[in-house]
């Protein structure tokens, strides 16, 4: 083929890969942008001016503007009606007088058709390689909060002026010389009418206070939502808007070019997974949730998660254990198999985040007429006044468990909404400490008769012969150890298994048969850099090969200044690993 024609087909299809991320990354774009727009807070973000850059319709609709665009930049004026436009601009630059985070400030607005309403603010500072940006933050309305606050305390000031009324004319007439049986009796029945007004004054102050805290709570759990979702859609937008600089050099290698799409892909379906969270449970709130009925082999669909969840699960050194209830009958259901997956993945997935040693257990038993699964587990577990709370929204049963387990909180509100959908009840037993047990029900009616179900068969493959071999895999996503073990296994090698460099050094200096090292660079306790320099000490001729998510040159050039035989960058292609190995141990 004539060179030219070559380097047009190659450079076409780098532009068609462009072109895909870009429709990603304008799909992710949207999505984002279409959910800020939705939530019920405004949202804004200034730059170090106190000009707002971006704004939300909820914003717009808070501050009496018709449209967000209103709000950009220097604001345009609306029949000359600068003066408002020049009190909302004072706002937003005082918040960044001092450069700090602002938590709940409350302010009072008089808008532009004359109303007066409450905003609270709440913004953090935003920096660029320690520079300071600007800011970005949520107004919430809390109009009817604080004029209920406000009728409130008008209310207990006449109830106290009622009160002190009310004790005057008791004194009085407790000093008086009642002469008259009537007149005692009255005095009696007076009194008894004050106690019930006092009693029924008390009611309502006790049920004002109960629905403050409420709201209160409604408003802490909602922006402690809105901030973890925050965290959760940057991450992979951090990556998708990154590597998407990166494709527009035309200098890009192709080995480059590709990683980098499939981080983008990998990034976008990320950012999905989240958006779809947020859509399911938006529908469950609107009533619009579906669920799509068929015939579902029930030993299928749980053999299938086995086969998924058994290389997770029994890298972190937990026993996992699947039992059906009748496992060699058809038990074929009409219902919707891909929801029963989606709320057995989250309680599987669950079971794994919390669970450090032990078993995890799932399975099914038939009784009557439904179906009981259950994931059972002996991680964490929980107290028993947190049964009901896990089911609630944006709620996890300690604040600190999304900062050391991660999530966001709507996996088992969206699973007890689709398990109520599909005619079952969900629930939880468990004690502090001693683990859990995830109980929910189908209904079951019998559609074909009962017949014996074919077991499960692997088919080995037999390319290369290690079976003489061993491989040290060091890494800490279980995953990763779950994809490398899965790429291997028709090699028939033994692999050994490290979570960090530390154990990893441990594991050299006391097994003397190991071949091969495959090491990750970004690990907890001691990084892949450290060591392998102690590696080498002990076993200068051991190959260390680096896997690692770091693709740039300087960083390969680091890793095998450090000590590395060899390096191949994540995402790890099956055959590109088989011939990087063979190099070394064949």
């Amino acid at each position: 083929m004539v060179p030219a024609i070559k380097r047009a087909i190659h450079e076409h299809e780098l532009e068609i890969k462009s072109k895909q991320a870009e429709a990603a990354q304008h799909e992710s774009e949207k999505k984002y942008k279409d959910f800020v727009n939705e939530v019920n807070d405004g949202y804004f973000i200034t730059n170090d001016q106190g000009i707002i850059v971006f704004a939300n319709n909820t914003l717009a609709k808070i501050l009496g503007f018709t449209s967000p665009e209103k709000l950009i930049g220097q604001f345009s004026s609306e029949d000359n009606k600068t003066n408002y436009v020049q009190r909302v601009t004072h706002i937003f630059k005082n918040i960044i007088e001092n450069k700090k985070k602002v938590n709940g400030q409350e302010m009072e607005v008089v808008l532009i058709d004359g109303n007066t309403i409450y905003i609270e603010i709440k913004a953090i500072p935003v920096y660029n390689n320690q520079i300071f940006t600007g800011m970005q933050g949520v107004v919430h309305n809390i109009t009817e909060r604080k004029l209920a606050e406000i009728n409130l305390k008008e209310k207990n000031e006449q109830i106290e002026a009622q009160n002190v009324k009310y004790l005057q004319l008791n004194q009085e007439l407790a000093f008086q010389n009642i002469e008259k049986e009537k007149r005692a009796k009255e005095y009696f029945m007076l009194n008894e009418e004050l106690i019930e007004s006092l009693i029924n004054i008390q009611k309502v102050n006790e049920e004002l206070n109960i629905a403050k805290v409420k709201a209160e709570e409604s408003d802490n759990l909602k922006s402690a939502f809105l901030a973890n979702m925050s965290h959760e859609i940057r991450t992979p937008m951090n990556a998708i808007v990154g590597f998407s600089g990166f494709l527009l050099n035309p200098e890009l290698a192709k080995d480059k070019f590709t990683d980098f799409v499939e981080i983008i892909n990998a990034s976008s379906q990320q950012l999905l997974s989240i958006i779809s969270d947020i859509i399911d449970i938006s529908k469950i709130d609107a009533g619009q949730i579906n669920v799509d009925l068929e015939l579902v082999n029930i030993n299928n669909l749980l053999n299938e998660l086995f086969v998924i969840y058994k290389k997770v699960v029994e890298l972190k050194k937990i026993n996992f254990l699947y039992l059906a209830g009748n496992p060699n009958d058809l038990i074929q259901v009409k219902t919707d198999g891909n929801r029963i997956k989606q709320v057995l993945c989250n309680l599987l997935n669950n079971a794994v985040k919390f669970t450090k040693e032990g078993n995890i257990e799932f399975g099914y038993k038939i009784k009557e007429s439904f179906i009981e699964f259950y994931v059972q587990d002996t991680g964490i577990g929980m107290a028993p006044e947190n049964h009901e709370l896990i089911f609630q929204r944006f709620r996890q049963v300690e604040t600190t468990l999304a900062h050391v387990y991660g999530g966001n909180g709507l996996g088992l509100s969206i699973s007890k909404a689709l398990v109520e959908k599909l005619g079952g009840t969900i629930s939880v037993a468990s004690e502090l400490g001693t683990g859990s047990t995830f109980n929910f029900t189908i209904p079951y009616l019998k559609e074909v008769g009962n017949i014996a179900n074919p077991l499960l068969t692997n088919e080995p493959g037999l390319y290369i012969n290690w079976n003489e071999k061993t491989i040290l895999l060091v890494e800490d996503e279980t995953i990763n150890h779950a994809y490398i073990e899965e790429v291997l296994l028709f090699t028939k090698v033994k692999i050994l298994h490290a979570w960090d460099g530390q154990e990893a050094v441990e594991y050299v200096k006391n097994h003397s048969d190991i071949s091969l090292v495959l090491m990750d660079i970004k690990m907890p306790i001691m990084d892949g850099y450290e060591a392998v320099r102690f590696i080498k000490q002990m076993r200068p001729k051991l190959p260390v090969i680096a896997q690692t998510a770091y693709a740039l040159i300087d960083d390969k050039a680091q890793m095998l200044n450090a000590g590395f035989d060899n390096y191949i960058s994540k995402p790890i292609p099956k055959v590109a690993l088989i011939e990087l190995i063979s190099g070394y141990i064949c």
